[in-house]
């Protein structure tokens, strides 16, 4: 059975079928390249006179379809909430995705407004590394130092977990997406970025590097690519030096 006859299934069996103005079906079965672990991405468009939301999950005849049922307003709320974290998830889901029904016009409309946001590319945000990110990063560096040299067993662990969080102070100061799970396919797939609508990493050092360290697997190479990325990044916020750092702000009311 194709998954357009699961999907159908589905929909019948829709508990507020009636309040249901639209569907739009998004994610690998759309761009490509579905795996025996891909789900279904369903969005529900809602009329706008309802009050709620609903997202769920069922497994129709061993597919499994993840739904998102949702009025145009709240939609646009996460357009808007995903555009200021610089996580176009939402966005991409409805410019990649395919329309199947359409009652109001309303899914065309927010496909073209989710590419109209994307083409803003995030230029009205600010995304200056702030002092305390880049004691952070040295923060995480001296960490990762001492871990490595004192040969505890949690080095792998606390070097994924600061690798992680390095690359995320990174990606958002250039105002690129970042998500842990299509980094790497960004950097060697062209596949990749095009089901996700990402754009190649602007710095070839960066790029090497951030490969280098994901796929390297002995402890030395980690520890002394870590250094280099982290190195690399502070070059192009600026430097940083530990010696009379000071960070003063309001206390919390």
């Amino acid at each position: 059975m194709k998954w357009e006859e699961k999907l159908n299934k589905f929909i019948d069996s829709f508990e507020y079928i009636d309040d249901v103005v639209g569907i739009l079906v998004c994610g690998s079965y759309i761009t490509g390249s579905p795996t025996k672990h891909s789900d279904l991405d369903v969005h529900l468009l809602l009329n706008d006179k309802v009050n709620y939301r609903v997202r769920g999950n069922k497994i129709v005849d061993g597919l499994l379809i993840e739904y998102f049922a949702n009025p145009k307003s709240q939609i646009i709320k996460y357009f808007e909430e995903d555009y200021k974290n610089i996580r176009p998830m939402s966005h991409t889901q409805f410019i990649t995705g395919k329309i199947i029904m359409d009652k109001t016009g309303d899914l065309k409309k927010l496909k073209e407004k989710a590419k109209n946001m994307l083409k803003n590319n995030y230029e009205d945000i600010d995304t200056s590394i702030s002092d305390m990110d880049k004691y952070a990063m040295w923060d995480m560096l001296d960490d990762l130092k001492d871990i490595y040299e004192t040969e505890r067993d949690d080095f792998d662990f606390i070097y994924y977990c600061n690798l992680d969080r390095l690359i995320c102070i990174y990606m958002r100061h250039i105002k690129y997406p970042y998500n842990k799970k299509t980094i790497l396919g960004n950097i060697v797939s062209e596949i990749v970025r095009k089901k996700y609508l990402l754009k190649e990493l602007p710095d070839y050092d960066i790029k090497e590097l951030i490969e280098y360290c994901i796929t390297v697997k002995n402890k030395e190479s980690k520890m002394r690519c870590y250094k280099k990325l982290t190195e690399k990044i502070f070059d192009i916020v600026g430097g940083f030096s530990i010696d009379n750092f000071k960070y003063k702000s309001d206390i919390e009311k």
